[in-house]
C-alpha cells in the first residue's frame, strides 16, 4: 500500500484506526493521516481490503486526499 501513496519526502504515514465491515468482518478499512516533518496534517489516506466470500479473492482499494478533500491518488486492485 506504501508504494501507492504520493507522499512529499517530508512526509510520513501515521496511523489513526482500523475497523471491519461486512458480515463476516471480510472487509478492513485503515485510515492514516498525512504529516510533514513539523507533525503537522497535511492530507488523509483511506485503504481498504476485502477478502471476497465466493472466491476468497483479496480487493484493495487507496484514497489519498488533501486537507481540501481534493483525490490526490485513487487505485483500484486485485491479488
Amino acid at each position: 500500500m506504501e508504494n501507492r501513496v504520493k507522499l512529499q519526502p517530508d512526509e510520513k504515514l501515521k496511523h489513526e484506526n482500523s475497523r471491519t465491515r461486512g458480515t463476516m468482518g471480510q472487509t478492513d478499512v485503515c485510515t492514516y493521516s498525512v504529516v510533514n516533518e513539523d507533525g503537522q496534517v497535511v492530507g488523509k489516506v483511506v485503504h481498504t481490503e476485502e477478502i471476497t466470500l465466493n472466491g476468497l479473492n483479496k480487493r484493495q482499494s487507496i484514497r489519498q486526499t488533501d486537507l481540501s478533500g481534493n483525490v490526490v491518488v485513487e487505485e483500484y486492485w486485485s491479488e
